[in-house]
């Protein structure tokens, strides 16, 4: 077996050269300060069950559609919901959306990636954030229960609106900052999705082709027609 020289002198003037080193760097890294806390990851989350927003919709006797077959109205100014080629939409024509949105919190506010399929083909679209008071939505309470309304991004209208294909797809990315004041009222928390009790990433449907910025349009001219919930 070879045998390991342990040369004294020079083997402890190593020891104690590199014992000198640590301690130099770790005296130039203690600025007297606090340890700095570790890093977490970023909230996020992801949905693949998109809702159709039937509140803002009705039939030709004034209620809330349930057949496919039934032709819809948007409920504001009683105008027929249409699509691009101005055919009367039915129900089953408007509640074919289908999609995925991911989510995460960010430091300067919360990312949304959304995929969207069985849109009105060459549709004009729009999201846009809601969030609700204690409790939740309430179809009993004045406005469900809404304590916000804005444009998703960064709350001008400016990065909030999007095409879908001729087939009826589409794809948006937004980042909107948070806690802020939302665009038509009320305001939305930081991270809402831990600190909104329930909060609902909302898609638009345009009829008359136009976007209104930070507002969601006049009356008879743009109904509600998907959405993302996000409850605690």
């Amino acid at each position: 077996m070879r045998r390991v020289k342990f040369r004294f002198k020079h083997d402890v003037r190593l020891f104690y050269a590199a014992a000198s080193l640590a301690l130099l760097v770790l005296s130039c890294s203690d600025d007297g300060g606090e340890d700095p806390l570790p890093v977490e990851p970023p909230v996020s989350e992801v949905l693949e069950e998109v809702i159709t927003v039937p509140f803002f919709i009705e039939n030709d006797m004034g209620a809330m559609p349930t057949s496919p077959d039934e032709v819809i109205y948007e409920i504001r100014d009683k105008e027929p919901i249409r699509d691009m080629d101005g055919n009367h939409m039915t129900f089953g024509d408007f509640s074919t959306v289908t999609g995925r949105i991911e989510v995460t919190c960010e430091n300067n506010g919360v990312f949304i990636d959304v995929t969207l399929s069985g849109l009105v083909p060459n549709g004009v679209y729009t999201l846009w954030h809601v969030t609700f008071n204690d409790g939740g939505a309430d179809p009993s309470q004045d406005m469900l229960n809404i304590r916000g309304i804005g444009a998703v991004g960064k709350g001008d209208g400016s990065d909030n609106f999007f095409i879908a294909s001729p087939t009826g797809q589409a794809h948006i990315t937004a980042l909107s900052p948070t806690p802020a004041d939302l665009s038509m009222i009320g305001d939305i928390k930081d991270c809402p999705l831990t600190n909104e009790e329930e909060w609902h990433v909302v898609g638009s449907y345009h009829m008359d082709g136009k976007t209104w910025g930070e507002e969601l349009g006049p009356d008879g001219t743009v109904v509600e027609q998907f959405g993302f919930v996000f409850k605690n």
